[in-house]
């Protein structure tokens, strides 16, 4: 049973790390000012645990590449309206406004998960070999 237990830990680390790399990639390619330059139209405001604007990213250099339904960062958030349009970076996961901060609290708190987990799966794993010794 043990052996269950660690393997559903290490998968659940193994799904926390993907989203580190994948947010911390895409906050470090924003906070560099890389990424497809464009414009982001505001469409609805969403909240689960925190609130975000999605909408519509159109890039500078015609039709393709538009991605629908996809998370602006690094804005004013108070100052955006449903219809407005914000100059952006598509950085992969998501939209960073032109010259707006990066966010590093969903790379910080996936990294944070990816560790928890492994040490528990860690301790199962240890605390079975300490029971059959």
């Amino acid at each position: 049973m043990w052996w269950i237990v660690t393997a559903v830990l290490l998968a659940a680390a193994g799904y926390c790390l993907t989203g580190a790399i994948t947010q911390g990639t895409a906050t470090r390619k924003a906070a560099h000012g890389q990424g497809r330059p464009g414009t982001f139209l505001a469409e609805t405001w969403e909240c689960s645990k925190t609130c975000s604007w999605y909408g519509t990213f159109t890039p500078d250099l015609g039709d393709r590449g538009v991605v629908r339904h996809i998370e602006l960062r690094g804005a004013d958030e108070d100052s955006i309206d449903a219809g407005r349009r914000v100059r952006v970076r598509n950085v992969g996961a998501f939209v960073q406004a032109e010259n707006g901060a990066p966010e590093w609290g969903s790379t910080i708190a996936n990294s944070m998960g990816t560790f928890i987990l492994a040490l528990f799966a860690v301790g199962t794993w240890w605390a079975s070999i300490a029971r059959r010794s």
